[in-house]
């Protein structure tokens, strides 16, 4: 009778997350989107993201650093 437990959590959001760029980074990058729809497909995870930096922050009670954005992620 083994019980699973659910680890990870936050590692496996950071890992959905760095796809999610990876993905709408590779379609910008061979221009099969425009810069508004990959803006626009990236902005629900850079908002996910924030989200987690600002979680973090205020759990340990550290400033929170700049937001991360879209040009930042593109790079």
């Amino acid at each position: 009778m083994s019980m699973q437990v659910k680890r990870f959590t936050s590692l496996d959001n950071a890992v959905a997350n760095r796809e999610a760029i990876a993905h709408i980074k590779s379609l910008y990058l061979r221009g099969k989107i425009s810069r508004e729809v990959a803006e626009a497909l990236a902005e629900p995870v850079i908002n996910r993201i924030n989200k987690q930096q600002q979680e973090i922050a205020l759990k340990y009670n550290k400033r929170s650093y700049p937001k991360t954005n879209f040009i930042g992620l593109m790079r």
